[in-house]
């Protein structure tokens, strides 16, 4: 007897939550089992709260990410074109720059590093020309451009503010004169070819230039050996004040004529009156 009323007692759900014969415990904390189970009710329906630390921190990632992602699509829409085509450019807009005193406008595809591809001064231009088109570079022409090993159809061009009071043609008497060395010979289309002492600091150098002319060309030309490429040099003075080198494979010697008018001719047409004058 005494277990069953013990067993009832047990399963009777208000003596369970403290609602039947315990008065005291009601007096003490009045409506104590009502409000634990409406916050337990509460507390189950209520979505748990995000930190304000964690949301500041999804946010600045979410920030990062946006940046990034703004980075990525600002470098692929300005260098992409530069990139794709290792470093060179098929765009033919003019780039306005000045070198010295004077202002130039240069087709982008034919300034040579992407660092001066930009208007604006510089203190020295580098080019590179296709030989005998004379173009710069352009899809059609990409395997003579990338070809690493001599480069044989380009012509290399650098424009700088005039350093010497001669161009090459006329240090011919002066200065190269005093370093021929052996004896002179015939070659290229009327050209004579004399060698260059290595006291003058002439490594392997041979000195081609026209003798019966008051004005010469000349040119410089390293000598085909292991390893070398055999590359002419030559400066001209052009504008008001500049000084333009340009470089060529030596088999192009032979067109040296063709060569110096269309160098001269292509350079003086980029160089413009300022699109702007100061008072």
């Amino acid at each position: 007897m005494n277990s069953v009323s013990q067993n009832s007692h047990y399963s009777d759900p208000l003596v369970i939550a403290g609602r039947s014969g315990n008065a005291s415990f009601q007096r003490q904390m009045p409506g104590h089992i009502e409000r634990l189970a409406k916050t337990r009710m509460e507390s189950e329906k209520k979505p748990e709260r995000i930190s304000s630390k964690l949301l500041k921190n999804i946010l600045l990632l979410a920030l990062t990410l946006l940046i990034a992602a703004i980075a990525m699509f600002t470098t692929a829409h300005f260098f992409g074109d530069s990139l794709s085509r290792a470093g060179h450019s098929s765009s033919t807009a003019g780039l306005e720059m000045i070198v010295g005193d004077e202002y130039l406008n240069v087709p982008a595809n034919k300034v040579r590093f992407f660092s001066q591809r930009n208007s604006g001064a510089h203190e020295k231009l580098d080019l590179y020309l296709h030989w005998p088109s004379l173009s710069g570079y352009k899809d059609s022409l990409s395997a003579d451009f990338n070809d690493s090993k001599d480069n044989t159809n380009l012509i290399f061009v650098s424009i700088e503010p005039r350093n010497m009071s001669y161009d090459m043609s006329g240090r011919v008497g002066p200065i190269y004169t005093q370093f021929f060395e052996g004896k002179a010979t015939r070659s290229y289309s009327g050209l004579v070819k004399q060698g260059l002492s290595a006291k003058g600091g002439f490594i392997d150098e041979d000195l081609y230039y026209a003798a019966s002319s008051p004005y010469p060309f000349a040119t410089r030309c390293v000598r085909e050996i292991a390893e070398t490429t055999p590359f002419c040099i030559r400066d001209i003075h052009i504008g008001k004040n500049l000084m333009l080198t340009y470089r060529f494979h030596q088999k192009h010697l032979a067109s040296w004529i063709e060569l110096e008018q269309s160098v001269r001719a292509i350079m003086n047409s980029m160089i413009v009156e300022p699109s702007i004058k100061l008072n």
